[in-house]
């Protein structure tokens, strides 16, 4: 089976889609890339941005919190819950650490 010239979906550009790689991709059930190396990684990089929403190295929103432990103002990565306690980082992780202690 020869190596394959595909032309990306997001740039234009041809790149080879090798012997190799395309046994990878049968063996896994993997249709064919539609983009380039380049164009995989930077789409990658960009997954979950905060327009997305989803968790991929974009900026979550933080939340301003009172410990309910120490009551010291800190910031979380989640939207609080009424009734349930919060915590700020330093007391989060003295109480894992403790928790994995016993």
């Amino acid at each position: 089976m020869p190596d394959l010239e595909i032309n990306c979906a997001e740039c234009g550009n041809s790149f080879p889609f090798t012997e190799r790689e395309q046994d990878y991709y049968r063996e896994r059930g993997l249709s064919h890339p539609k983009r380039c190396k380049p164009c995989r990684d930077a789409r990658r990089a960009n997954f979950g941005s905060a327009k997305q929403g989803g968790g991929g190295g974009g900026d979550r929103e933080r939340f301003e919190i009172v410990c309910d432990q120490c009551g010291k103002t800190d910031s979380v990565p989640f939207k609080p819950q009424p009734g349930r306690p919060v915590l700020c980082g330093n007391c989060f992780s003295a109480s894992r650490a403790q928790n994995r202690g016993a």
